[in-house]
């Protein structure tokens, strides 16, 4: 019997597992286990599977596993919704941690909402990971030319600033040849297709390696502000919006990076 809890950031939605205690899930069986539990139709249904683990460099270890069973280096949603659950199991309404993952440490302050029974917080993290803009290029992908910005959150993210709507914008079919292209194998990519509103606001829809398009993306949050930024596109040591379906996260990037947004328990359970 595996207790979890159901949590999203933004719609960005995970199944989250508390082995700080103990391992729950063999190491040799966490894949299938995400796989297996991520699926919508049939289990829980989830973009990924986080593991709270003990940690010797950080108040706790976090884990990510996409719904295809592919470990991920980091999610900085993930992260949100691990400093939460780490929260609600400590009982803090206020809350400050530092997480380790397999790209780094960062910083998490939890805000537990008294209105909402416990179930809604604003968390912030301090991103002390790599932030690093790689290269401006281009990609030929069913027949059309697309500029992009390689950037290295810890992640691999190709961001595309588009003149077209991104509301009508095909994220899934585009987006899935970006992951899978020669160009950026074989590690795959993560891609944003990105609407600039202003200097200080954006508009995006993205596609994650490993989960096709989701709701929302931290990490891809955070690179698209980067690539603008370095590209004088948005400002720098300024919150900026960045919209996407699931709702909206604010980045400021500067002297820190730092990101903020809602994360929401949506309910818990058993797997046997």
């Amino acid at each position: 019997m595996i207790s979890f809890s159901k949590i999203h950031g933004l719609g960005n939605d995970f199944i989250v597992v508390n082995e700080l205690l103990e391992e729950l899930v063999p190491e040799s069986l966490k894949k299938e286990f995400a796989v297996k539990h991520c699926a919508r139709h049939t289990e829980v249904g989830a973009d990924g599977v986080l593991f709270l683990q003990e940690s010797a460099e950080a108040d706790f270890k976090m884990r990510i596993f996409n719904s295809d069973g592919s470990e991920a280096e980091t999610c900085v949603n993930g992260l949100r919704c691990a400093a939460f659950q780490k929260a609600m199991l400590d009982k803090k309404s206020e809350a400050n941690y530092s997480i380790e993952s397999v790209q780094g440490i960062v910083n998490a302050s939890v805000s537990v909402s008294s209105s909402s029974s416990g179930k809604l917080a604003e968390v912030e993290i301090e991103f002390l990971g790599t932030t690093k803009y790689v290269e401006r290029n281009s990609v030929e992908i069913g027949g059309c030319e697309y500029e992009y910005h390689f950037v290295d959150v810890g992640n691999p993210h190709a961001v595309v600033f588009i003149e077209s709507s991104v509301s009508e914008f095909p994220v899934e079919d585009v987006g899935h040849k970006f992951e899978f292209h020669e160009r950026f194998s074989p590690a795959r990519t993560n891609t944003e297709f990105v609407n600039l509103v202003s200097q200080d606001q954006v508009k995006m829809r993205v596609h994650e390696r490993g989960a096709c398009e989701t709701m929302a993306c931290g990490s891809g949050s955070i690179a698209i502000v980067i690539a603008g930024a370095e590209n004088n596109l948005l400002k720098k040591e300024t919150w900026v919006k960045v919209e996407q379906p699931g709702g909206v996260l604010e980045i400021n990037y500067g002297k820190k990076l730092l990101l903020r947004g809602a994360a929401e328990k949506v309910f818990e359970g058993v797997i046997e």
